[in-house]
């Protein structure tokens, strides 16, 4: 019987510490945050979003700002709009990732 309190006691902890790991892996600290906005405005979008946590969309970021670079070297106009929206994207994810850490 005390086998079983045990092993109850220890699936509770083991319940919370995956919940406190999945908090805060979900919400970047504030200067986390303020670095990756400052890298997706000045270095590159998709960067800061990396650096924030948010794996999946920065590489997306990274793609298609590539994407638009690549083109721009054949074709005038369109790729200068990927690139733009690449940047866009890159400013509200580091301003979203701001608004989460507070």
């Amino acid at each position: 019987m005390a086998e079983k309190k045990t092993t109850k006691k220890t699936a509770k902890k083991i319940k919370k510490a995956a919940a406190k790991a999945t908090v805060s892996k979900n919400k970047p600290s504030q200067t986390v945050a303020i670095v990756a906005l400052i890298l997706n405005i000045i270095i590159m979008p998709g960067l800061g979003t990396l650096v924030g946590g948010r794996i999946r969309e920065g590489i997306w970021q990274l793609v298609l700002l590539w994407i638009g670079v690549f083109l721009s070297m054949f074709l005038i106009g369109v790729p200068l709009v990927i690139v733009i929206a690449a940047w866009i994207w890159g400013i509200v994810s580091g301003v979203r990732l701001i608004q989460e850490s507070q």
